[in-house]
């Protein structure tokens, strides 16, 4: 028997050859027409081949990833289940097809990275160009696995984002970023995903091509918002039936029946020849096959972007009445205070950043309520003093509360003091602060009873230090734990080792936790309230980003490892000092037991507010801080820790410093 062998000159001559071809001019599109196959084992509503002609939307972004085009980076930030993935599927195909080169593909987690190479795989299986380029699968083979698929002319990797090492272990040509607005903000402290992966092309110069794609997040934070802002905006126009109108179908002009029996399309146009009758859904077919995209900037001059909503879904798909029905379902919700359904549907439905903003008070609406009362003197209502102290890495910023009946609070003072945290001089400065006395409108001064010093950062053991010498005046060291649940401040500190100046105190501070979420939530809930018990009173000499900083974050849903969980963020570019100091100052005020006062309480307060002296001066609101510090010397606060009632006070949570007793 004659057994026949593969003439191995004859192979790498053809493989030669074909290496020296340029780029096929074959679209995208046109290649995904031609060859691509929808495996029927995905669970796909539609497979078989591949239609563009089903999806027309989807065309031109296709073609934008082509070789040959000259556009660099793709965006797509659409509506989930429109386009984003088969997208990605077709270019990989034609890439392996025509233009051979190393793939990267990432995803924000193994999980979902397993999924989407299992699919790839499927993909391959029932497409012949493919399955005839793509090595067989065989065992003690790692030449087609689960996260790797070698092609003649490259590999194709797939793996996640999450890690720094799989962004710079393999140079890539041609780069697919999925959900990109799931991904970590930064990989192992090594910077911007984004930017790490699009370091994988570097060497491929203007031949690299980068696809990102993702439903939008939280507005501020969605990295996919940022891209599509790079790139020229492009929009999807239709023509109305009636009056040939090309237009961007919008959320508003969708109309629906209480009982769901319609849903039609209001035209945009005011001239339309079908004035007065809404556009039907079966109409949308054939707006979708003569729709063309419309660019609404310039950009950068490298990347193309693209936004969908699920407007455009194809007839049989989701379809407006059902969308309808899932905007009541959650404007329901919204009005029982959960804003996770809404959030869900402007993000994965109308492809829009959330803005939870839009749903709280804005900082327009806080600044509008300011009151004629100065900085650095206290309302009459306030009668417990409480600060907080916010570390930055060149200066320290200082609020002070005032305390009245109800948790109705007011800024008494705020004030930025210049310097480096490291510089012993800074934190004199501070102390100079927190022993100032504050003038009452009762011409009583008030003493600050209790402060908080955030302990995060880069200068940790100069704020132990700074708290474990004044622990007997209430100061402490504090930190924030966001999560879920926690109470405003822990029922008791935690023990740390300080060194300073060399040498190590074992156990030789206190740290309070903060529960940052609960205290947030407790804050953002109140902001709406212009007075009385939990309402919120600012100065006018508050200065204007002061307002900004308190509503500078927004809660927003996240789904980890397949659970639901709720955590406060804010924008990249946004402070949010101000809003740090005010949950500084509630931890204060619950660990001297405010929230526990009774009406008691309160009137045993305002009768000690009422021993004053005979020869004090009358106290007066907008007395300047310069005149304040010449003022005769008051007769001060009364310093019981509790209000003097006849009633027996609630206890407050009390600790013991070792390191005190060892000095």
């Amino acid at each position: 028997m004659t057994i026949e062998y593969a003439d191995g000159a004859e192979q790498y001559r053809s493989a030669y050859v074909r290496g020296l071809l340029p780029d096929p001019e074959m679209w995208t599109d046109e290649w995904a027409d031609k060859y691509m196959r929808i495996p029927r084992d995905t669970g796909a509503a539609e497979p078989g081949p591949y239609r563009t002609d089903r999806t027309p939307y989807a065309r031109e972004p296709m073609r934008c990833l082509s070789p040959s085009h000259p556009a660099k980076r793709v965006v797509t930030k659409v509506a989930s289940q429109m386009m984003k993935t088969q997208i990605a599927l077709n270019w990989i195909g034609s890439i392996i097809h025509q233009a051979p080169a190393n793939i990267l593909t990432l995803l924000p987690s193994l999980g979902l990275a397993k999924r989407v190479s299992g699919r790839i795989d499927k993909t391959i299986k029932v497409t012949p160009v493919l399955r005839d380029r793509v090595a067989q699968s065989r065992s003690r083979d790692s030449r087609n696995t689960l996260d790797t698929k070698e092609f003649e002319g490259g590999t194709l990797y797939a793996t996640t984002a999450g890690s720094a090492a799989n962004l710079a272990e393999v140079s890539a040509r041609f780069v697919y970023g999925d959900e990109v607005d799931r991904w970590d903000v930064d990989v192992d402290n090594e910077g911007d995903p984004i930017e790490l992966a699009e370091t994988r092309g570097t060497t491929f110069g203007r031949n690299a091509k980068f696809y990102f794609s993702s439903s939008p997040t939280i507005k501020g934070v969605s990295r996919i918002d940022d891209l599509f802002m790079q790139g020229d905006q492009r929009h999807f126009y239709v023509p109305c039936p009636y009056c040939g109108e090309h237009q961007v179908l919008l959320w508003q002009n969708l109309k629906w029946a209480k009982d769901y029996s319609w849903a039609g399309y209001l035209c945009s146009n005011p001239d339309c020849s079908g004035a007065g009758a809404f556009i039907e859904e079966h109409h949308k077919g054939q707006m979708l096959a003569a729709g063309e995209w419309r660019g609404h900037a310039d950009g950068d001059g490298e990347t193309v972007s693209f936004t969908l909503s699920a407007l455009y879904m194809p007839p049989g798909w989701l379809s407006w009445t059902d969308l309808a029905k899932q905007y009541d379902k959650a404007s329901i919700a919204s009005d029982k205070g959960d804003l996770e359904p809404m959030q869900v549907f402007y993000n994965t439905r109308l492809a829009e950043v959330w803005d939870s903003a839009q749903e709280m008070t804005k900082a327009s609406e806080l600044k509008a309520r300011a009151e004629d009362y100065r900085l650095g003197t206290v309302p009459a209502e306030a009668l417990l003093l409480t600060a907080a102290v916010d570390t930055q890495g060149d200066r320290l910023e200082l609020m002070v509360i005032g305390w009245g009946e109800g948790m109705e609070r007011w800024v008494v003072d705020h004030k930025v003091i210049q310097g480096n945290p490291s510089d012993e001089r800074t934190w004199a400065a501070l102390d100079v602060e927190l022993k100032r006395r504050y003038l009452h409108a009762s011409g009583i001064e008030l003493a600050i009873r209790a402060t908080a010093v955030d302990s995060g950062g880069h200068h940790t053991d100069e704020v132990y230090q700074f708290c474990r010498l004044r622990r007997w005046r209430n100061v402490f060291a504090v930190k924030g734990a966001s999560k879920s649940g926690r109470p405003v401040i822990a029922q008791r500190p935690s023990k740390v080792d300080v060194t300073w100046k060399g040498t190590v105190e074992k156990q030789g501070a206190e740290l309070w936790l903060i529960g940052t979420d609960t205290a947030k939530d407790w804050i953002y809930n109140r902001y709406a309230l212009g007075e009385g018990p939990g309402a919120l009173h600012f100065s006018k000499d508050l200065p204007d980003d002061f307002y900004d900083q308190c509503v500078a974050e927004r809660k927003i849903t996240r789904y980890v490892k397949g659970f639901k969980r709720q955590e406060w963020t804010k924008a990249k570019a946004e402070r949010n000092e101000a809003l740090d100091l005010l949950v500084y100052n509630l931890a204060m005020a619950h660990y001297l037991g405010i929230p526990r006062y009774t009406v008691v309480d309160w009137e045993g307060l305002r009768a000690a507010f009422t021993q004053r002296s005979l020869f004090a001066e009358p106290a007066n609101q907008s007395i300047s801080t310069d005149t304040q510090q010449a003022a005769p010397e008051q007769v001060s606060e009364p310093q019981p820790q509790t209000p003097v009632t006849s009633a027996k006070p609630t206890r407050r949570r009390t600790s013991r410093s070792g390191y005190l007793n060892r000095r």
